[in-house]
């Protein structure tokens, strides 16, 4: 089976052949209107030339009539027949009609309006010259016919009559539009042609495009199109799509490293729990040992429960998913009741933890998630605020937001490491590991958390000096039908 049509569909579904069929198309209506508007000017002018010299020759003979009429009919006819004669073309007749239509005089001894019921005659009312075109029975071609109404000396009225065949006209119509169909079919294959070319040459950035995003995929994010310079449209799709090329290396890459980074994540406790069963297996074990076995296990299955959950939240927010249950909250009472549950940490490792003074503050939220995102926030300042440090939480109004700060006096963090903070797994002092340093998902649940509200999360930090953490959140959030999680 040939693939001929197939691929013939196949090229005229391409840009390039619609755009080449445009041009032909718009090329072929503007020669087209052209070479009307020329035609009705040549017909027109045509008609004007035939007309003036009908009516001028028209003027002479009734000149003649009216000079020779006493030399009587006959001669009138019989001389204007000698002179027409020595004309090459046999293409004018002079006719004489009385009042009633009835031919008195006529040049041609074939009339072709003869007899008289053919006759083009005139209404009797009618004054000055009058034009008309007939084209007899069986003739090959239409005539143009100038009369006028004349009074001779014997008062009786009479119609003149210039006649001109049409055929020179008639061909010389016929010859232009046979050389507009002649133009028309060149400017069409003309148009076909450097339609091709000139469609051809201006796709050749897209299929660049096209060839570069061929060879763009997962172990090759990298590449990036190629920009012509011009500046036209076409580059600014190139840079479009090498923007999103970028986010998607950026985004790629740190799925890449959110992958490796929650499985070393697990490793750990899997690995501990595979051991703990391995001494639970061992026969010598005795109870007590066997009791502080299943008391670790228990202790690795929270965290892998809580590294569980993490994922779960971090991956609904990815999905644009909402993961709240919003309604009333008393900011201020809830960073109270945080700070009065990590007051113990704080005393045992004789940290002052306090709530600044401020009147109470009331939003629109998820108070189980605002506890959660004070909840890792103090943990993080805590963990790293040396033994007599200090950590303040603050909550005020900040004109249509309210801010939630929670500072510390630590050891601060490099600058380096601050973009990079709330990455997922990222932990700015790379010795830490998960026992001393948590599972490095804790500020990336607060952002999510933030966001979640509409809100934004900052940091500002200086080495040796301490850092404090920034979450702005509307007074009320704007909801969406799906804003509650079930």
């Amino acid at each position: 089976m040939s693939s001929k049509p197939v691929n013939s569909r196949r090229f005229l579904a391409t840009i390039r052949a619609r755009l080449t069929l445009w041009w032909t198309t718009i090329t072929l209506g503007t020669c087209a209107l052209i070479c009307t508007l020329l035609y009705i000017g040549l017909s027109y002018s045509l008609s004007r030339e035939v007309d003036g010299f009908l009516e001028g020759e028209m003027q002479e003979f009734t000149t003649i009539v009216e000079e020779e009429q006493h030399l009587g009919f006959d001669e009138i006819e019989g001389g204007i027949r000698r002179e027409l004669g020595s004309r090459l073309r046999k293409d004018l007749t002079f006719r004489l009609l009385d009042a009633s239509g009835k031919l008195v005089v006529t040049s041609d001894t074939h009339d072709a309006f003869h007899p008289a019921d053919d006759a083009v005659t005139l209404p009797k009312s009618s004054s000055g010259v009058v034009f008309n075109t007939l084209q007899p029975a069986g003739a090959p071609w239409p005539y143009r016919i100038c009369s006028q109404w004349v009074t001779l000396a014997d008062k009786n009225r009479y119609q003149t009559q210039a006649v001109y065949r049409l055929d020179h006209f008639a061909s010389s119509l016929a010859g232009f539009r046979q050389l507009c169909f002649a133009a028309m079919a060149v400017a069409a294959g003309l148009s076909v042609v450097c339609g091709l070319v000139l469609a051809g040459r201006s796709l050749q950035p897209v299929r660049r495009m096209t060839d570069t995003a061929r060879r763009i995929g997962a172990e090759n994010l990298t590449a990036r199109l190629a920009h012509s310079g011009t500046g036209d449209e076409l580059d600014a799709l190139a840079g479009v799509l090498n923007d999103m090329l970028a986010r998607l290396e950026r985004q790629f890459g740190e799925i890449q490293r959110f992958t490796a980074d929650a499985a070393h994540e697990l490793r750990t406790p899997i690995a501990a729990l595979r051991g703990n069963m391995e001494i639970a297996l061992n026969q010598q074990a005795d109870v007590e040992e066997l009791r502080l076995v299943i008391e670790e296990s228990i202790d690795q299955f929270d965290k892998l429960s809580r590294i569980a959950d993490d994922l779960l939240l971090l991956a609904r927010a990815d999905a644009g998913r909402s993961f709240l249950q919003t309604g009333p909250v008393n900011l201020t009472e809830t960073a109270r009741d945080m700070v009065d549950l990590y007051g113990a940490i704080a005393n045992e490792r004789d940290i002052e933890l306090s709530l600044a003074d401020g009147k109470p503050v009331e939003m629109f939220g998820d108070d189980t998630r605002i506890r959660q995102l004070l909840s890792n926030l103090l943990d993080n300042a805590l963990r790293y605020t040396p033994n007599g440090g200090r950590v303040m939480v603050s909550v005020a109004p900040a004109d249509e937001n309210v801010e939630l700060r929670v500072s510390d006096n630590g050891p601060g963090i490099a600058p380096e490491h601050i973009a990079r903070i709330f990455d997922r797994f990222y932990r700015a002092d790379a010795a830490r590991t998960s026992a001393t340093g948590g599972s490095g998902l804790g500020l990336a649940i607060c952002r999510s958390i933030a966001q979640a509200h509409n809100g934004t999360i900052g940091i500002a930090s200086q080495v040796g000096a301490g850092t404090e953490f920034v979450v702005s959140l509307p007074f009320r959030m704007e909801t969406s039908p799906d804003s509650t999680a079930h």
